[in-house]
């Protein structure tokens, strides 16, 4: 199947068979020993469960499965794990959509490249942080690479220009680590590999570059289904097709019928002859090379006169298959699984919660800013959403850099002057942030979900992987709903869960508080008690500071409360930290942010920068004067390193001549720890 075959034409299958079965001959004698005492070890199957993934049977010592409908059937781990030893068969992996393997193949690469280096650098794939298994094949090693990824994000099997690396999700299986590879050699995983539940997720840039494009479909193509495929082709022998051109117009049949879905299940067919039980990846290759919808398609006819050749025709589908069914506006019936149980050893192996922003956020949860109407909830999310866009700190703190959709279903003509006031505080004018605005109507609390699935696929799509999710605010995305009655809540609640799901993001929903802000959110507690963080707002009398704290947090202790002036900045007001109180009249607020502003500037310059440098900020900044810019320092800075005042991170800052000889020189504004 490689280019070499196929310019032999119908002679190239079977001279390339010939050659096969020499090499076979002789590895085996070479591996002999090898092949005749090693068994399938399952001591990595406890590694699997942990990370919640499924265990499907496969032949003994082959990377097929056992069983002819893996894919649709349910397994029981216990149970598999008890038959694999008792018939010493192989373990797979049913991989589901919210994992990818990187399935690394080095005898596909191209002379002189190595696929899996210049992949890795062109989209910053981490490989040392993915969990890692090294296949059996004793001629040369393969490698399979753990990650995540959004469960709506369909990718490519490859992606050009990377031969011999290949991309394995939903509807794919790999072979277990303990395995027997068809070589001899056994499944391991890699001495350096972190656990299996620590799969990191999937760079955004490959995802977006293996990312499947929406198929442009023949209006004949997709008669039948895979299930349907693999029952048929059950009826050819696979070594009865070692001729190149015959082979490959069955496949292009294969591919038409079922209009591209029926990869895995051609691969496999193909692969069970022993000439070819390594070429899975070339016949990916080429099975992806073809399209459906060209004029000169070979169609299901070809296949159709294969089977009748072999006594057989086209599987029909299932019974329930052949009836058209009725579609009400009802909803529509969830798949029924077999729940999946944890020991305790499980359980504790499970990975820790990871922070988005530290103390307040984290990764993949649900959490709601709430308070009274003009308390500057918008401006907290705003600031958060900005900080983890453009991988800035927050004040302070290092968050997870990644994509954010802001829905402002609320003041969204505003957004913009407060974006850019945001950037001008923070000095990003410059800076590329993954920032994007739905402004479209939204109901996540409608009582039929078809408009949520829809705009949950469409985000998925357009905008791939997201770290944070806005929803500003609850009452303009849940028209009709009562915000005291569980049910239209519970409609509210699961929306944000699909949303979750599907791109790996915190949501995080604007609520209102009720008329009294220590009874918390409004409306039915069924929303406060399915946020894992819940943040309150609340506003000084004078308008011009807020303090947002944290009153739930389910897996961590709760921040102390954090207070922020609200500073003008260009055309809108920008959140600046300040140092914390116990009464808002321990201190002058303008003269903490003036500290703050003067330790921030000097510790980014290596611990000292010019007074003139820093009034000119200053002007720039809040739009003054440069003597009152100076007043200001000269207010919040002390001259003198004995009578430095501390910041608010437990530094300090003092003023002192930038020359300590030579006092013409000017002044710098120094600080330290």
């Amino acid at each position: 199947m490689s280019a070499k075959e196929n310019a032999r034409g119908q002679g190239g299958r079977k001279e390339s068979y010939r050659r096969e079965m020499e090499h076979v001959q002789a590895h085996e004698s070479n591996h002999a020993p090898a092949q005749a005492g090693l068994t399938p070890s399952f001591e990595a199957a406890r590694a699997y469960r942990q990370a919640r993934l499924e265990l499907i049977p496969l032949r003994a010592r082959d990377k097929v499965p056992a069983d002819r409908r893996w894919q649709a059937r349910e397994y029981d781990d216990a149970q598999t794990l008890e038959r694999a030893q008792r018939g010493g068969l192989n373990l797979g992996v049913r991989l589901p959509a919210d994992v990818v393997v990187v399935d690394v193949d080095p005898r596909n690469f191209p002379e002189g490249h190595d696929s899996l280096a210049e992949l890795a650098a062109a989209v910053g794939l981490d490989l040392a942080s993915a969990p890692h298994v090294i296949t059996g094949n004793l001629d040369q090693p393969g490698h399979h690479y753990y990650f995540r990824k959004p469960k709506g994000a369909v990718l490519l099997d490859s992606v050009e220009g990377f031969e011999g690396v290949e991309f394995k999700s939903l509807g794919r299986q790999v072979v277990a680590a303990g395995s027997v590879h068809p070589t001899g050699g056994r499944y391991e995983w890699a001495p350096d590999s972190p656990p299996l539940p620590e799969m990191p997720d999937l760079p955004p840039k490959l995802l977006e570059m293996a990312r499947r494009p929406e198929r442009n479909t023949a209006s004949d193509a997709g008669e039948i289904s895979p299930e349907q495929l693999a029952r048929s082709l059950e009826h050819l022998d696979p070594t009865e097709f070692r001729d190149h051109d015959k082979w490959r117009e069955l496949m292009m049949a294969c591919h038409h019928a079922t209009d591209g879905e029926g990869r895995q299940e051609f691969i496999d067919w193909s692969t069970s002859d022993p000439a070819y039980a390594d070429h899975e990846w070339l016949v990916g290759r080429r099975w992806d090379s073809l399209h459906s919808d060209r004029d000169d398609a070979v169609t299901i006819a070809t296949l159709r006169k294969h089977l009748i050749e072999a006594g057989a025709d086209v599987e029909p589908s299932d019974p329930e298959d052949d009836f058209d069914v009725w579609e009400e506006d009802a909803e529509p019936a969830q798949p029924q699984r077999r729940r999946k149980f944890i020991t305790m050893d499980e359980l504790e192996a499970l990975p820790p919660p990871k922070w988005l922003i530290p103390g307040v956020l984290t990764e993949g949860s649900l959490a709601a800013i709430y308070g009274a109407p003009e308390s500057g909830k918008s401006f907290l999310a705003v600031d958060m959403s900005m900080a983890v866009a453009g991988g800035m700190s927050w004040h302070g703190r290092t968050v997870e850099r990644g994509a954010v959709l802001y829905i402002a279903a609320e003041g969204a003509p505003g957004l913009g002057k407060r974006v850019r006031a945001w950037k001008v505080e923070h000095r990003a004018q410059g800076r590329e942030f993954s920032f994007w605005l739905d402004r479209d109507e939204l109901n996540l609390a409608a009582e039929k979900d078809g408009g949520v699935r829809a705009f949950v696929r469409e985000v998925v799509e357009a905008l791939g992987p997201l770290k944070l999710v806005i929803i500003d605010t609850l009452n303009q995305t849940a028209a009709g709903a009562d915000e005291n009655s569980a049910k239209d809540m519970g409609r509210y609640i699961s929306s944000m869960k699909r949303l979750r799901d599907e791109t790996g993001a915190t949501v995080v929903v604007v609520h209102h508080s009720g008329k009294d802000l220590s009874k918390g959110m409004r409306g039915s507690t069924a929303l406060l008690g399915a946020m894992d963080t819940t943040i309150e707002v609340e506003r000084s009398t004078d308008g011009r500071s807020l303090v947002a704290a944290v009153k739930k947090q389910k897996d961590a202790e709760r921040e102390v409360p954090m207070r922020f002036n609200l500073e003008k900045v260009a055309e809108s007001l920008v959140l600046r930290a300040t140092v914390m109180a116990d009464a808002a009249g321990e201190f002058d607020g303008r003269a903490d942010l003036t500290l703050e502003l003067a330790r921030q500037i000097a510790a980014e310059r290596g611990g000292r920068v010019a007074l003139k440098e820093l009034a000119e900020i200053l002007c720039q900044r809040d739009g003054v004067s440069d003597k009152t810019a100076r007043r200001r320092i000269e207010d919040a800075v002390p001259k003198g390193r004995d009578n430095a005042r501390a910041s608010g991170d437990g530094g300090v800052v003092w003023q002192e001549p930038a020359n300590a000889s030579n006092p013409k020189l000017g002044i710098d504004v120094r600080t330290e720890g």
